[in-house]
């Protein structure tokens, strides 16, 4: 079953992104869930599109896939909670934009674990987050740059 639209070029560069419309894969609690086996083969980049204020928690276990390298995040920017494993085990993973994630407040267990093509993150807005769990980050052996690591003061 097709999940989302792919398109043939994108911000990545890439030949194949699959791009997803965000509150498609909302239940009615506005928690986003969204699983690797939902992936078609050969997919590396994913692009969350058309955020949606009713969308603002993410699932446990949200995207946790060793071949994606790419993913937007555009469609995310209402999200308050992000729940356990939030892309975690994404061993491929190269880039990340976390800016748009301007008002989440509490990070579950596992954030971005097991990143470990992962070079640079930058926290610059995330002046909202007032918990943060264990395993933050935890096992990016190829992270050389955290930035605006103030943006976790609270």
């Amino acid at each position: 079953e097709k999940v989302g639209k792919l398109i043939e070029k994108g911000s990545f560069g890439s030949d194949r992104i699959l791009r997803l419309d965000t509150p498609t894969f909302a239940n009615d609690a506005g928690c986003l869930s969204f699983k690797k086996e939902w992936i078609p083969v050969g997919i590396l980049n994913i692009c969350f599109a058309n955020p949606n204020p009713s969308v603002t928690s993410v699932a446990s276990k949200f995207l946790m896939d060793s071949n994606i390298t790419n993913v937007d995040l555009l469609g995310l920017q209402y999200i308050t909670t992000v729940a356990d494993c939030f892309l975690g085990m994404c061993s491929s993973l190269k880039t990340i934009d976390l800016t748009c994630l301007k008002n989440i407040s509490w990070i579950g267990v596992s954030f971005l674990h097991k990143c470990s093509s992962l070079k640079i993150v930058d926290f610059c807005s995330f002046e909202k987050v007032t918990h943060t769990n264990m395993s933050f980050l935890s096992c990016c052996s190829s992270l050389k740059t955290i930035s605006n690591i103030s943006g976790l003061r609270n």
